[in-house]
Order: C-alpha cells, then structure tokens, then sequence
C-alpha cells in the first residue's frame, strides 16, 4: 500500500520513502519553532538549520555551533580576556562524544622578544583552567595564528575523563598539549579561549577572525 510518497510495505523499515525528483524532495520539513525542551531523537526545522537532539543539548544537524561573526581584539592591556566561547551544557555529553574547535587570527606586537611582549592563551572548561599556552616570544608584526583541538569524552560524570589534543601556532613557532583530562560533565562545560599580554601595551594586540565548535557526533 503506498500513503502519498510514503511505502508503507517494506519489510525493511517501518516508513520508507520513495525517491526524491528534480522538483521533489522525498522529505521537506517546514519552518517552526524550536520545542520549549529538547527531546532526545527529535529533528526540527528552525532558523534556516536542520536541528537534532542527542542527549539533552539541541545541535544543527551539521554540528557546527557557537561560530564568530566578529573579529574579537584584546590590545592594550595585561588583563586576561575571553576571546571566544562554545557553549556546553551540563549533562549534554555521553561517553565516546567527539568534537574540536578552532581559532584563528592575527598577532603583533612592539618587534621585540621582550616578556612584556608575551601572549599567553589558556583554554578553561567551565570556568576551570585547563590549559595554558605559552608560546616561546618573538618579534610578530600582523602575523598569523591559529589553534586547533580535538577530544574524546571517554567518561562521564563527576570524575568524568576527556582525551585531548592542542595544537597552537604563531607564525614559525608552535605549542602542542596532548594528555587526559578530568571533567566533570555533571556541571558547566563551557569551553573558553582567553588572551593575556605580558604589559599593556598599543602595539601589543590579537584578533581573532574565526572561532567555531564541531560535534563530530
């Protein structure tokens, strides 16, 4: 028996659809309004993105979220900055969840290799420092950077474990933290990158172009 483009028959599935044509997708979602509360196995259509639900945290079917859409420059000062942030709920995460994020920009500052010259990034989960970055100080005049990572949640809970690997370049010169941390995914997860400069000053400055997370799954 055949229900419009649905073939209800097939022993294989409980809904089968027939194939798509030149002017006929075999599925087409109209536009509405997210649901309230996520629920988990639900697809939704909403804000020009194809959205599904997990566990508890509602994602764009491509997984790609918390993305730029402005440079962000900490310059002049010695204050920590957060430059970017990917949003992670608490309890949003099962074992064997994968994802990465990137950042890129440029760098500059007064030509020296003084410390005052020095850029620190750090890398927090939820408020909790995980990672800092250091980079050995050279001369950088508009130079570029770009930080790249990668991780496994290979356990959940309060003492919840995370596979991770960094890799941040600046220019010629890179910074790579591979090892496993202790996360616990009971509570805030919220991924930062800050920046900090050894002394404030007009000449010391970074930007950040692009900043984006991926759900790999």
């Amino acid at each position: 028996m055949k229900t419009g483009n649905i073939v209800s028959d097939n022993i294989n599935s409980f809904a089968h659809l027939k194939a798509g044509t030149a002017i006929k997708p075999p599925l087409k979602f109209e536009t509405g309004i997210a649901l309230t509360t996520p629920e988990t196995g639900a697809l939704e259509f909403h804000n020009n993105k194809l959205h599904i639900t997990n566990k508890s945290v509602r994602k764009a079917i491509d997984r790609t979220s918390d993305i730029v859409l402005e440079t962000v420059t900490v310059a002049n000062t010695a204050v920590e900055t957060t430059m970017w942030t990917g949003l992670m709920p608490a309890n949003s995460l099962v074992a064997g969840n994968m994802f990465k994020f990137h950042a890129d920009g440029i760098v500059s500052n007064d030509g020296s290799a003084s410390p005052d010259d020095q850029i620190t990034l750090r890398i927090k989960v939820g408020g909790v420092e995980k990672v800092i970055l250091t980079p050995a100080t050279k001369a950088l005049s508009g130079d570029h950077w770009h930080l790249k990572a990668n991780a496994c949640q290979r356990t959940i809970g309060g003492s919840g474990s995370r596979a991770i690997h960094i890799d941040l370049s600046i220019d010629d010169i890179s910074v790579v933290v591979v090892g496993v941390a202790n996360i616990d995914t009971t509570i805030n997860m919220d991924v930062t990158v800050t920046a900090q400069w050894g002394t404030a000053k007009a000449t010391n400055t970074i930007s950040l172009y692009q900043g984006f997370m991926e759900y790999k799954n």
